[in-house]
Parts: structure tokens; C-alpha cells; sequence
């Protein structure tokens, strides 16, 4: 069967499968109540990362269901780790998620990042092998154990990263600035989530979410 026979069936397929879970008004195979509305923004979610999948470029799942962060390059994870929502209840996880996808945008490029505080670190291992696929320069990577660091990914939709690495600050007029311009913003419609993360992946996590990195969120299940 040829490859373009099988990518123009697999939408189908794709469907036939999410129905399968559950019929309408019925329930799936982990207990959870089935629609239609949810079967489509999954295929929708589905597509847009088979999309990018496609590129020769890493891409990062925030995945709210498992709690964890990938980064994942062709379709295959390269490096992964769990979070913890510290500060954030489900309805604070969902008002992250709706303004990520706020104008149907399924995948949004970090736009910025800003970093609070850090610690000097060494290199490691690990972040060699994270450098090598994704062209990061490993000895530029690993100088900075970070104590807190944000994502942006425009919008006012914002990652706070936190651990528990008691670091000097970077600049503390900066960050007194982003601060004060992130609570200014919050009752405009500006949506901020707080995880917790371990120091070591949280230093990997600084160093690979660049600007102009891909990001996919996927919501928790109801």
C-alpha cells in the first residue's frame, strides 16, 4: 500500500477510532463521557502535530493529562520529564489551555523566555545527548542551574518554571519590570500557570525552549 493511500485513509481511520471509544452520548474505555466535540479537537490535535512531526525541526507537548513535558523530534521523544502544578487547580489548567488555543491556534511558537535566578552549573551527560539532536552547542548549553524561569508564548500566555535551587538573580530590575508588566496584563486576559519542575530538567528545559521553538498543549480529560 502506498504512502500517500495510507496518509489519505488514516483521517478516517483516525475517527473511526476516537468513535470507537465510546458512542455518542455513551462512554469510553477509561470511563470518561463521550462527544463528538471532543473526538474532533482530538483529531484536530492529532493532525496538528503529524504536521509537525513532518519537520526536521524538535517540538515541545505540554501534556496537562500526564503531567509531563516532551520534547520530541519526527514523531519520537527525545527527552521527557513529570510536573507538578504546584499553584494551580484544574480551572487554572484549563484557562492556560483555552488562551494557548485561543483563535483555533493549535501550535504556538515560544516567543520569549525570561529567566529570575540561577545557579552555576556543569556540564552533564544528558544534556550532551539532548545537544546532539537538536544542534545545540553542548558547552554553551549547561552554565546556568535555573531557580526560576518563564516561557512566553505571546498573548500573555506564560509558563512560570520553578525549583527548589536557591540561585542569585539575573537582574533584579528586569525582573522586578516582567513582573509587575505580568500583573499589569493578568486582568486583560493574560493567563499564567506555575509548575514545579526538578532542577536538572528544568536546566535542559532553559537551554532547548528557545524562541521560535513549537509547542502543542493537550488539555487534561474532563
Amino acid at each position: 500500500m502506498s504512502r500517500q493511500i495510507v496518509r489519505g485513509a488514516l483521517p478516517a481511520l483516525i475517527l473511526l477510532m476516537l468513535a470507537c471509544s465510546g458512542g455518542e452520548n455513551g462512554n469510553g474505555s477509561n470511563g470518561t463521557a463521550w462527544s463528538a466535540v471532543n473526538a474532533e479537537s482530538e483529531y484536530q490535535m492529532i493532525q496538528a502535530e503529524l504536521k509537525l512531526s513532518e519537520l526536521e525541526k524538535p517540538y515541545l507537548v505540554l501534556n496537562f493529562d500526564k503531567k509531563q513535558i516532551r520534547l520530541k523530534l519526527k514523531g519520537a521523544v527525545v527527552w521527557e520529564f513529570p510536573v507538578n502544578f504546584e499553584q494551580a487547580d484544574h480551572d487554572e489548567v484549563m484557562s492556560f489551555v483555552d488562551h494557548f488555543h485561543e483563535g483555533r491556534r493549535l501550535v504556538r511558537p515560544i516567543t520569549t523566555t525570561h529567566l529570575y535566578a540561577y545557579k552555576e552549573q556543569t556540564p552533564d551527560s544528558i544534556l550532551a545527548i539532548i545537544s546532539e539532536v537538536t544542534k545545540f552547542d553542548a558547552s554553551l548549553l549547561q552554565r546556568e542551574l535555573p531557580a526560576r524561569f518563564e516561557l512566553h508564548w505571546g498573548d500573555q500566555v506564560i509558563m512560570d518554571i520553578r525549583t527548589d535551587v536557591e540561585g542569585k538573580p539575573v537582574d533584579k530590575f528586569k525582573n522586578t519590570i516582567v513582573s509587575v508588566r505580568n500583573l499589569l496584563q493578568s486582568p486583560l486576559g493574560a493567563s499564567s500557570i506555575i509548575v514545579k519542575v526538578d532542577p536538572v530538567h528544568a536546566m535542559t528545559l532553559y537551554r532547548v525552549a528557545q524562541p521560535g521553538l513549537a509547542t502543542i498543549v493537550l488539555a487534561p480529560k474532563q
